[in-house]
């Protein structure tokens, strides 16, 4: 038998975040009095393994009684320590889990600076008549369940066994509902777009044509008040060690994340270095796929950068290419002997050079004795595992590839066609969209800032 590669990979999978969107920062500098800290640790970190696995929580301790003692006044309106510890088990699954008790401590006073916006956010809604019910709640939840691909009642088991109360994320969700219905409703008016914007825009896309592109998440920390300096550094700090350790950056954002991508994880979409800060187009530039930022300083606050892919503008991205691949099977059970293996190997090295037509992938897999898998569809190289991707990327069409080693056994791949996508200009209509979005985002911002200028916050 003539020598022969064959590759080994698995297909791996990805899991969804189990996220939620919180708004954070609140402007009052705040240190939790230490029995309050005492008393969260003592009842939470019996719920957290010191790890960044994520965590589940046993029944039995989940229905540990927390005292309903006042945290914090915003406005007059109460949060209690239960409604806290609640929020710090939804934090916590978001994130990936969390290390240690100093860790926690940390967590706990950015959950609580996050409650107080959430209260802020329900004020205002209610000042406008704008109240949120149960209902309309558990259509989001059922949304929420849906994009996890759960029922309502699997997603609230699934958080039961984390400790936390059904009506605990319905509360959670509610101010963004309420906040996103009233900034459109007070405000979308103002963040119309006019026709020389867009034109504007275009302009710009087609004069970037074969520039870098970047596919980037962000985290936003404002620094509100200058005595916050250090506090808001040390906090960038700790969350790119975090994620570069393995937690969820989409977690993190959706949690503290002070930008208007941080209910979609951080996601900024497609950019051009013309669309950042210098600084923060520099960063970029020198970071690989997947890489994490340092915190990055500008005016406001600090800049945490995720590159999720880069391109270049209205050029076709090889990796964008579609194949239409099909394959030949040879199962490999305990039964199957190395006698076997090697006849297979044998054969289809002989058979190689007429192999030159997919339409006959059924005579080829018969005289191989074994099954015509059939096709795999249309396939995308960049949702390809990275060994598939090898496989498939340089191999020539209608012809078989190296035998690859699975778990159930080898397969024999066949690229039958390819389909470069075509790259087109951004429709008018979704300029319009992507504008007005920005300038709501930052209204959404300046308006979240004077709640919290006006707002009377007792800390307990």
């Amino acid at each position: 038998m003539r020598a022969m590669t064959i590759h080994n990979f698995d297909f791996a999978g990805s899991l969804k975040a189990f996220a939620m969107r919180s708004a954070t920062m609140g402007r009052t500098r705040f240190r939790l009095p230490k029995y309050f800290l005492g008393c969260l640790s003592a009842l939470c970190l019996g719920f957290v393994s010191p790890s960044l696995q994520a965590q589940q929580i046993s029944t039995q301790e989940s229905n540990l009684v927390v005292p309903q003692r006042i945290v914090v006044l915003v406005n007059d309106e109460p949060i209690s320590a239960y409604d806290v510890v609640q929020r710090l088990r939804l934090t916590i699954a978001s994130i990936g889990g969390i290390e240690d008790e100093e860790q926690l401590a940390r967590l706990q006073e950015q959950v609580v600076r996050n409650m107080v916006d959430d209260k802020l956010k329900l004020q205002e809604a209610a000042g406008f008549e704008l109240i949120i019910s149960d209902e309309e709640a558990e259509s989001a939840f059922a949304r929420q369940a849906a994009s996890f691909n759960q029922t309502t009642q699997q997603f609230e088991d699934y958080l039961a066994r984390l400790g936390i109360t059904k009506q605990a994320y319905l509360d959670q969700m509610k101010p963004e509902i309420a906040w996103g219905e009233l900034v459109n409703g007070r405000l979308g008016r103002f963040a119309n777009v006019a026709q020389e914007e867009v034109e504007q825009e275009l302009a710009r896309i087609e004069s970037s044509a074969g520039q870098p592109e970047y596919n980037l998440s962000e985290i936003y920390l404002i620094v509100d008040n200058p005595s916050r300096e250090a506090d808001v550094r040390q906090s960038a700090e700790r969350i790119v060690e975090q994620i570069r350790e393995g937690a969820n950056f989409a977690g993190f954002a959706q949690q503290f994340s002070q930008s208007s991508t941080a209910a979609a994880g951080g996601d900024m979409g497609w950019v051009t270095p013309d669309q950042l800060s210098p600084v923060l187009a520099e960063a970029v530039a020198n970071l690989s796929v997947e890489g994490v930022s340092e915190p990055i300083r500008l005016a406001g606050g600090y800049y945490i950068l995720l590159l999720k892919d880069r391109r270049r503008v209205l050029e076709a991205d090889p990796l964008d290419m579609e194949l239409d691949v099909r394959q030949i099977f040879m199962p490999v059970t305990a039964e199957t002997t190395e006698d076997q293996q090697l006849a297979f190997f044998d054969t289809l090295d002989s058979m190689r050079p007429e192999m030159t037509s997919c339409d006959d992938i059924p005579t080829y897999a018969s005289k191989l004795g074994v099954p015509d898998a059939g096709p795999l569809g249309k396939l995308r190289l960049r949702d390809l595992p990275g060994s598939l991707r090898t496989i498939l990327e340089e191999l020539e069409m209608q012809t078989p590839s190296q035998p690859a080693r699975m778990e159930d056994g080898y397969r024999v791949f066949f690229v039958c066609d390819r389909t470069v996508p075509e790259v087109a200009m951004p429709e008018f209509d979704q300029i319009i969209d992507q504008l007005e979005r920005q300038k709501l985002a930052m209204m959404a911002r300046r308006y979240l800032r004077d709640l919290r200028r006006d707002a009377i916050v007792d800390y307990r």
